[in-house]
C-alpha cells in the first residue's frame, strides 16, 4: 500500500517543505502576494514561489526573509518557537531593518514605498514633488 507522500506524487501534488509552509503562512498573514515578497527581496516571482516549495533559497534571501517578516532564520527553516512571534503588525525592511512596515500600511502603500526606495535622488524629488502637487489639487 503506498504512503501518503507516494499517493501525492501520484496525483501531481507537491509536498511543501517545513520552510515553505512557514514562508507561505507568515506572507498571508501579512497579506502579501508572492509577487510583492518577490520585489521586496530582488528576486523573479517564480524564483520566490520555488521558495514557497522545496527549494531553500540562498542564505542572503532567508536573513532578508528573516527580517521582513521579523523572525528568526531558526523559525523559518524549523518552525520552532520564536520568542519574536510572527506578527502582521511587525513587518521589517531587509534592506534596512531599522525600518518598521506596521499594519495600518496597506500592501499597495509597503509596495509604493518599496519602489520608491529604489528610485535614485532626483527621481524622488520628481515623485515627492508630483505627489504633493496632487494632493495640493484635491478639494
Amino acid at each position: 500500500m503506498p504512503n501518503e507522500k507516494q499517493e501525492n506524487e501520484r496525483h501531481g501534488i507537491e509536498e511543501r517543505s517545513v520552510f515553505g509552509n512557514t514562508l507561505m503562512m507568515l506572507r498571508k498573514a501579512n497579506k502579501l502576494t508572492q509577487e510583492q515578497v518577490a520585489n521586496i527581496l530582488k528576486v523573479k516571482r517564480s524564483s520566490y514561489a520555488y521558495y514557497e516549495r522545496n527549494i531553500t533559497p540562498s542564505l542572503e534571501i532567508i536573513k532578508k526573509l528573516s527580517v521582513l517578516f521579523d523572525v528568526s532564520v531558526h523559525f523559518l527553516l524549523y518552525k520552532t518557537e520564536d520568542p519574536r512571534s510572527p506578527s502582521p503588525a511587525t513587518l521589517r525592511d531587509p534592506d534596512d531593518p531599522s525600518i518598521v512596515w506596521t499594519s495600518d500600511l496597506k500592501a499597495d502603500e509597503r509596495e509604493f514605498i518599496m519602489y520608491y526606495r529604489m528610485l535614485n535622488s532626483p527621481n524622488k524629488e520628481k515623485i515627492f514633488k508630483e505627489i504633493k502637487d496632487l494632493n495640493d489639487k484635491q478639494p
